[in-house]
C-alpha cells in the first residue's frame, strides 16, 4: 500500500539542488546553512516556476520583471502584471500557469532570518508586515516613485555576493527597508489606513492565528497573547475586517482543510484528525456550516476548477 502524502513541500535545505549548472558547476554557490538567498529565475531550475501545487518551508519575495500567465495562490488566480512584487509566506500553497517564462529576482529566507534571536527591536514586526503583503495579489511598482526598488535590490545582491564576507545584519536591514516601503505602496491603494496602530494589532492577531490555529482556538487566549482585553480585540477586529475574531480563527482552520482536500488524497476523517478534531463527523458538519458544501463536494469542485491531478 502506498503511503499517502501531504501537499508537496519545497525545503530551504534543498535549494542547492535547484540551481542550474554549467559543465557540472552551479551557476550560484548556495549555502543552505546561511538563512538568506538572493537569486534569479534564470539561475534556478524549473522548480522556481513549478506548475503543480506545492508549498515552502520558507518565505519568498519574488520580483517579476517579465512574464505572462497566472499565479495561483491558495485557490485564487492572479494575472501576472510585471513589474511587480509577489510574496509567499511559509505554508502557502501556490503554483504558476505561465504563457511566457518569468524573469526577475527571487529572495528566499527561513523564519529565523526575519526573527533573529536576542534583539532590542520588536522581532515580529517584519514577519507581520510580510504576511500582510502575502495576502495582496501583488505590489505593482510600474509607476511608483516612493523609493528606488531597483537600487535597493542591487545593494542586496551586491552584499549577498560577497560570499563569506556577507553580513546578515545588513541583509536583514535591506529586507526591512524593502518590506516597509512595499507595504507603504500597497497601503496607498487601500480604502482604509492599514498603517494605523489598530491595523497593526489586527495584523499581529492574524499572524498569531496562522502560528497557533491547530492548538489555540479561544478568543480570550489570543487576547492574552496580545495583552489586550477580549472585548477590545473583538471590537477592533470587527471594525477593521468586518469579521469577528472567532470567524477569522475558523477561516484559518477551513483554509487548511481546503488545502488538504484539494491537494492530498487524505480521507475526510484523516483531515479532521490532522486539524485536531477528535470527532470527524463534527469536522464534516463544521466544514459544511462554514462553506455550505460538504468536504467531498468541495474536493470534487476545486480539483475540477484548477485541473488538479491526484
Amino acid at each position: 500500500m502506498n503511503k499517502k502524502e501531504d501537499i508537496p513541500f519545497h525545503y530551504y535545505s534543498d535549494t542547492p539542488n535547484n540551481v542550474n549548472t554549467v559543465n557540472g558547476n552551479p551557476l550560484l554557490p548556495v549555502d543552505p546553512d546561511f538563512p538568506f538567498l538572493f537569486t534569479q529565475f534564470d539561475i534556478m531550475n524549473d522548480s522556481a516556476q513549478a506548475d503543480f501545487p506545492h508549498r515552502h518551508d520558507y518565505f519568498e519575495i519574488i520580483y517579476v520583471e517579465d512574464g505572462q500567465g497566472k499565479h495561483i495562490i491558495d485557490f485564487e488566480a492572479f494575472e501576472i502584471k510585471p513589474p511587480a512584487f509577489y510574496f509567499l509566506s511559509k505554508g502557502q500553497v501556490h503554483f504558476w500557469k505561465l504563457d511566457k517564462p518569468l524573469t526577475g529576482k527571487v529572495i528566499l529566507f527561513p523564519r529565523e532570518f526575519l526573527i533573529p534571536p536576542a534583539t532590542a527591536l520588536n522581532p515580529e514586526d517584519d514577519l507581520v508586515i510580510f504576511n500582510s503583503l502575502s495576502h495582496a495579489p501583488c505590489v505593482s511598482v510600474a509607476n511608483n516613485k516612493l523609493f528606488n526598488h531597483e537600487e535597493l535590490l542591487a545593494n542586496m545582491e551586491e552584499e549577498f555576493s560577497r560570499g563569506p564576507d556577507r553580513n546578515l545584519s545588513i541583509l536583514r536591514a535591506y529586507a526591512h527597508i524593502l518590506l516597509l516601503n512595499l507595504l507603504r505602496i500597497f497601503a496607498e491603494d487601500q480604502p482604509e489606513n492599514i498603517m494605523d496602530p489598530s491595523n497593526a494589532m489586527v495584523r499581529k492577531f492574524r499572524q498569531l492565528i496562522k502560528d497557533n490555529y491547530l492548538t489555540t482556538r479561544s478568543v480570550q487566549e489570543y487576547a492574552d497573547l496580545l495583552l489586550v482585553s477580549a472585548t477590545h480585540l473583538r471590537d477592533t477586529v470587527k471594525e477593521i475586517t468586518g469579521y469577528s475574531p472567532g470567524q477569522l480563527i475558523r477561516q484559518e482552520i477551513i483554509f487548511e482543510a481546503k488545502r488538504k482536500l484539494a491537494h492530498t488524497d487524505f480521507t475526510t476523517a484523516e483531515i479532521g484528525y490532522s486539524l485536531n478534531f477528535e470527532d470527524t463527523s463534527y469536522f464534516s458538519r463544521f466544514f459544511k456550516r462554514e462553506t455550505e458544501q460538504s468536504p467531498s463536494v468541495y474536493r470534487e469542485s476545486i480539483r475540477k476548477k484548477y485541473q488538479i491531478p491526484i
